[in-house]
């Protein structure tokens, strides 16, 4: 058995996947881009690498850190340009796109033909990330090695951003060693499976014009994890994923995706899901999150079997799923002579249909409110008895004019009969921030008016009913909250919206 990291076209990919894990190979990831391939290989040091002979893959940094960290690369070609690629870099083993896993299985049983000897040109400039030795480094085997294996890593004195970052490459790469065979098990939530029962699955739906919603999914996510609550973030929007981008994740592989395409093959485990699931620290916390896809051209691999499947094992494995969905509720698609078809909306309506609770964020300035209650037209007929929070994100008196947040609620009231659950005042510097440091708004700026309105709304809201329902384990239930909490909580969030109502 061995470990693969494989960097290929995606319909490639899914095509040698069921050999792959057949013959019993590790897949240790899924990357794209010759730049995410090099930081893979460093830091997953797999024995295996599939390379796409595209110029944007095959590239003198990606061989390079094939042939610095004891990897073996396979060449996957599929046009007289990558070929071309793959010789001007004297790749030496180089197959087909039309190669079976089979065969490919055979080359990898040869004897590699001088893989390190290849010649790859000029190397460029190396980024601080790869300021180590040449020789192939040992894999860590324990969380204690792991740390003393990013503590290597060059860090500016000074910068508080590069510090939260080095502290999460700590915790990440403690989280990783975890996983390796025969090191000692980290204490860590148990999972929903191992209590009985199922986790809760909020989905977080916005109406068009971007109001916020992947922002207000990662708060409410980072917000519930510090409650202490295994979370685990999902971005399913079909139009183009963002969360990775907001979290600092830089693996540009889909991570839902691939489980929609293991779940395809009736091969998604509880082991493969975590496995697949990228972990964000935030804190003394972690935060698990499945990517969405990148590039809006792959969303016919979320298709609504695949979708239900992955929500259902992500259920066993946390407590509360938090799924960021687009803002589409199109059915137009349902044609009867062509039901087998995929559809462009179906992970949304799929994941709005199997929630417990939906989150519908709407923009606090007129044209926005316009939207959303339009939209939520629609979003009624789809969720039917499915209980529904209101959240009004950037609510400002320049847009709205004086008592911004009690011309809102009358808004709500007026025309839908609605109350919101929260309303989050407009706070740019806040938002920016996070986004520089990769983090949830929450966590980088934790006093700030969003931070201070979402984690009353978890606090107060969504946790409070998930405890009612949540059954005991040995007499205690799971984040629950400190006595007089909620009272601060609530003073918190009266200040912010009496300070709305007289900006």
């Amino acid at each position: 058995m061995a470990r693969i990291l494989m960097a290929i076209d995606f319909e490639i990919e899914a095509r040698l996947l069921e050999g792959i894990i057949a013959a019993g190979h590790d897949i240790v990831d899924r990357v794209s881009g010759g730049l995410a391939a090099a930081t893979a290989i460093e830091r997953l040091r797999p024995e295996i690498v599939l390379l796409q002979g595209a110029p944007e893959t095959l590239t003198a940094r990606s061989l390079a850190a094939c042939v610095r960290f004891g990897a073996r690369f396979i060449v996957v070609v599929a046009s007289d340009l990558e070929r071309r690629n793959a010789e001007a870099l004297s790749a030496r083993e180089v197959v087909e796109a039309a190669a079976s896993w089979s065969e490919i299985e055979m080359l990898l049983e040869s004897a590699p033909d001088g893989v390190g000897d290849v010649s790859t040109g000029p190397i460029p400039q190396q980024s601080p990330s790869f300021a180590r030795p040449p020789a192939a480094l040992p894999r860590p085997t324990d969380a204690r090695h792991a740390a003393r294996d990013t503590e290597r890593v060059p860090v500016a004195e000074g910068s508080r951003s590069a510090a939260r970052r080095a502290g999460r490459a700590r915790a990440h790469a403690a989280t990783r060693a975890t996983r390796e065979p025969g090191a000692a098990e980290a204490p860590r939530p148990a999972r929903r499976g191992e209590r009985g029962g199922r986790g809760a699955l909020l989905a977080v739906w916005g109406s068009h014009g971007a109001p916020g919603a992947s922002t207000v999914a990662a708060a409410v996510a980072a917000s519930a994890a510090a409650a202490g609550r295994r979370v685990l973030l999902i971005d399913a929007d079909s139009y183009g994923g963002s969360l990775a981008a907001m979290l600092g994740i830089t693996d540009e592989a889909p991570g839902f995706a691939a489980a929609c395409r293991l779940a395809g093959a009736a091969r998604l485990t509880l082991a493969e899901l975590e496995r697949i699931a990228a972990p964000s620290a935030i804190g003394r916390d972690e935060l698990l999150v499945l990517t969405g896809i990148a590039n809006p051209a792959r969303w016919p691999e979320l298709s609504r079997e695949r979708v239900f499947t992955v929500l259902e094992r992500c259920r066993e494995i946390a407590d509360l799923v938090v799924v960021d969905v687009g803002f589409s509720l199109e059915r137009d698609d349902e044609i009867a002579s062509d039901a087998f078809s995929p559809r462009r909306s179906a992970a949304t309506l799929t994941s709005l249909g199997a929630a417990d609770r939906i989150l519908a964020v709407a923009d606090g300035q007129a044209v926005g409110l316009q939207r959303f209650l339009r939209a939520r037209v629609n979003l009624i007929e789809i969720t039917g008895e499915t209980p529904v929070d209101v959240i009004v994100n950037r609510v400002r008196g320049e847009a709205v004019g004086l008592g911004a947040a009690g011309q809102i609620k009358h808004v709500l009231s007026r025309f839908a009969g609605l109350q919101a659950s929260a309303l989050i005042p407009l706070d740019q510097s806040a938002c920016d921030r996070a986004l520089l440091a990769g983090e949830p708004v929450t966590y980088a700026s934790p006093r700030s008016g969003f931070a201070r309105a979402i984690s009353s709304y978890v606090a107060d809201s969504l946790l409070a009913e998930a405890e009612v329902n949540t059954p005991a384990v040995d007499g205690v239930r799971l984040g629950k909250r400190t006595a007089g909490s909620a009272p601060f909580r609530r003073f918190w969030r009266g200040r912010g919206e009496l300070q709305g109502q007289n900006s």
